[in-house]
């Protein structure tokens, strides 16, 4: 698909808004519309004869302002993009285009581009002189033909464009999609407009964002709108909204015989995807052509995320909600909403026998990873959560942050017994003490920027270590998931979702060889709302629309597997994952 700019973004009618030219000047617009009539001498700006006022003039709503543009700016825009104006003669075609002429012609070097590039175009449409009368203007006019029309050679550099009405070829309202029918009569007239060599624009096409898409993926030249906020949004965002083209991976298929069976689990792998709903999950699905081992799985239930002062928790309290079974404050890690500390599953589970340990592809003080170890009001007190994750029960701990820790810990470090290394590479797996894995934030960094499979790898060395004993808990987070909803960046979300599913998958494998594994999927919340508005799942590719750039309220899908995973069928509050957990060891 051809790359869009705010250069072939078209003002339609632009009269008709509340600031004409400056509501699509201020968005940068390249084609800003104005239906021209020609009245005692004067030229007026209207879409009908009976809209025409005293005081909306061409000269007042369109020349003066471009006029204050090159006065400001020596150009139409302060970053050189281009201008031009569609001028749409709506009374008898040559009396009204010699009067603009003759108003343009003390200001004629603002729109002469043979003399200067970054002059404004004129291009005239609507009620055209005949054909063989264009030479008889001025050479600052260009003019809109039509598809059907034949040009000579010697007028082929007037035609501007070719323009035509899209109600002629389709009925579509830009709502799902075009039939068929009126698909083949639109693609067919954009190329045969290509065909001849010159730029194609519908008027009248729908003016909604799938519309805009869908004329954008199709070719066409300009794209009108008669919402510039809308388009100026579509052209933006296009590139971060897009996703397709991405390494893909094969998925596991379970042998399903532990599943849902009532057998003790001996160990459990919490995998929390951060920020990561449906949407996120099918995106991914789309991305993997179809497939993901996180839709194996066939246990499904649904968490309701809220915090206790917000209707959208954030990673803090929606990662203490998992650990410990109370709702908190947004903000709160490890406490109870009276600010109390709250036994975590590490803890809990220690006094048995049974090993925890946390796997991020964050700083190891994050909010989601310092939810299993720390305990604090607030989730920036990083020089505190660095020190508690020393002093705490969880037997492994992988993830970035090096340079923090060897800043905040410098003594405490090489007094703590803990056994730390700061590759992946270095670290025994046949370690029986307590484990630090602590990376550089440049090898924890997203997968766009080549973090490859830490994940992956990281997940393998620690079932190995953590597997020779009397069992244990292990989280593992796609903790950039939540950056790519943040950012409303749609490749970098799907990058890391699909590095997640592949951990998912790590840990099915496991399950089946173990058989006394459970294995829980779900998120701490939803971030940015995405909405999936088109795609090819055989292709791989997806178009998406983000809501905002926080976290919402959507509650979030919970996917299970192996023994005990019936429990996590159902709705359900997400402090109840905690006492499902426990329920699976049988406490």
């Amino acid at each position: 698909m051809k790359q869009y700019t705010m250069a072939q973004a078209h003002s339609h009618n632009d009269y008709e808004r509340a600031t004409p030219f400056y509501a699509a000047a201020s968005l940068h617009f390249g084609s800003i519309e104005a239906d021209v009539h020609l009245k005692n001498g004067v030229l007026y700006v209207a879409h009908d004869e009976k809209d025409i006022q005293p005081f909306r003039t061409f000269d007042a709503m369109y020349l003066q302002p471009v006029l204050r543009q090159f006065a400001l700016y020596g150009k139409p825009y302060s970053d050189n993009s281009p201008l031009q104006l569609l001028i749409d003669l709506k009374t008898e075609g040559p009396a009204t285009l010699q009067a603009l002429q003759a108003l343009l012609k003390p200001y004629r070097q603002y729109f002469d581009r043979a003399a200067n590039p970054s002059a404004v175009k004129l291009v005239i449409s609507g009620n055209l002189p005949p054909q063989a009368q264009w030479e008889q203007y001025d050479r600052i006019f260009y003019f809109d033909g039509r598809p059907d029309s034949t040009y000579p050679a010697s007028l082929k550099d007037r035609v501007a464009m070719i323009s035509v009405s899209f109600g002629d070829y389709s009925k579509w309202s830009g709502k799902g999609a075009m039939t068929p029918e009126d698909l083949s009569k639109v693609t067919a007239v954009i190329d045969k407009v290509h065909q001849k060599g010159y730029p194609f624009r519908f008027w009248g096409a729908p003016s909604v964002k799938t519309c805009y898409y869908k004329l954008m993926d199709l070719g066409a030249d300009w794209i009108g709108t008669d919402y510039p906020t809308d388009l100026y949004d579509v052209m933006q965002n296009t590139k971060r909204t897009t996703a397709g083209n991405l390494p893909t991976h094969n998925v596991y298929t379970p042998t399903y015989a532990s599943d849902a069976t009532s057998v003790k689990s001996k160990n459990v792998i919490l995998l929390i995807g951060d920020g990561t709903g449906l949407a996120q999950q099918f995106a991914g699905y789309t991305a993997n052509k179809g497939a993901l081992n996180l839709f194996m799985m066939k246990q499904l239930g649904l968490s309701k995320t809220q915090s206790t002062d917000n209707y959208h928790t954030d990673s803090a309290a929606g990662g203490t909600a998992l650990s410990s079974g109370n709702k908190t404050h947004n903000g709160v890690i490890g406490l109870d909403n009276t600010y109390v500390a709250a036994p975590l599953i590490p803890e809990l589970l220690a006094p048995k026998g049974i090993r925890s340990g946390v796997i991020v592809t964050e700083e190891i003080t994050g909010a989601t990873p310092a939810s299993f170890y720390g305990h604090t009001r607030s989730r920036d007190s990083v020089y505190t959560l660095a020190h508690q994750l020393l002093q705490s029960k969880l037997q492994l701990a992988v993830g970035g942050g090096k340079e923090q820790l060897d800043h905040d810990l410098k003594d405490s470090l090489s007094k703590s017994g803990v056994a730390i290394y700061d590759n992946l590479d270095n670290w025994p797996v046949d370690q029986k003490g307590r484990t630090l894995v602590i990376l550089s934030d440049k090898v924890v960094t997203s997968m766009r920027d080549g973090r490859g499979a830490y994940l992956k790898q990281a997940l393998q060395k620690a079932l190995q270590q953590l597997s020779k004993g009397n069992g244990f808990f292990l989280m593992v987070e796609g903790s950039r998931i939540d950056n790519g909803g943040h950012f409303n960046d749609l490749d970098y979300l799907v990058r890391e979702m699909l590095d997640f599913d592949e951990a998912i998958g790590e840990a099915l494998k496991f399950a089946d060889k173990d058989k006394q594994t459970t294995v829980i999927v779900t998120a701490d919340h939803e971030t940015s709302g995405l909405a999936l508005m088109d795609g090819d799942i055989s292709q791989g590719w997806l178009r998406g629309h983000f809501a905002t750039n926080d976290h919402t309220g959507i509650p979030v899908m919970v996917f299970a597997y192996g023994p005990n995973s019936q429990l996590f069928r159902g709705v359900y509050e997400n402090n109840e994952i905690f006492k499902k957990i426990l329920s699976c060891y049988g406490k």
